[in-house]
């Protein structure tokens, strides 16, 4: 009886380590994602941005107004409504992740947008992430930004 006690104890102890593990890994990971593609924004470059997201027909960003679906549906509603030069100064903060497993993930987090008067003046919000560790890191499949 003390040894199957043991082996349960052991047991539950290595499955809370892996959970707790992949849940750091998923942090790190969705963390840095972030961080590159807030640096991508800042610098204009919505290419590299665009990085962050899958390139997949079934990616989705759901806006305060409308659903898109598609990577280059997506690439298209944020060209056309930032340029170069007038993106602003994106910041995040508050950044929560959950690990859904060992390949998919759900963050939540704040996000700040600094911007010129002219360009539409400073903005903030709320959003939430899907997102799915593929071979190339992590990435955004459904993004949803009020």
């Amino acid at each position: 009886m003390r040894i199957a006690a043991g082996l349960l104890f052991a047991g539950l102890w290595i499955v809370g380590t892996c959970a707790a593990s992949r849940a750091g890994s998923a942090f790190s990971g969705v963390s840095a994602l972030l961080a590159q593609s807030a640096n991508a924004w800042n610098h204009g470059d919505l290419n590299t941005f665009m990085r962050s997201y899958e390139d997949s027909p079934q990616t989705v960003y759901l806006s305060s107004t409308a659903v898109v679906r598609g990577y280059a549906a997506i690439r298209a509603r944020y060209a056309g409504h930032y340029r170069p030069g007038r993106m602003g100064t994106l910041s995040v903060s508050d950044l929560a992740v959950r690990a859904l497993g060992s390949d998919y993930a759900v963050a939540t987090a704040r996000w700040h947008l600094a911007r010129t008067k002219d360009a539409g003046g400073d903005v903030s919000g709320l959003f939430s992430l899907v997102l799915h560790r593929t071979g190339g890191g992590w990435r955004i499949i459904t993004d949803h930004t009020p």
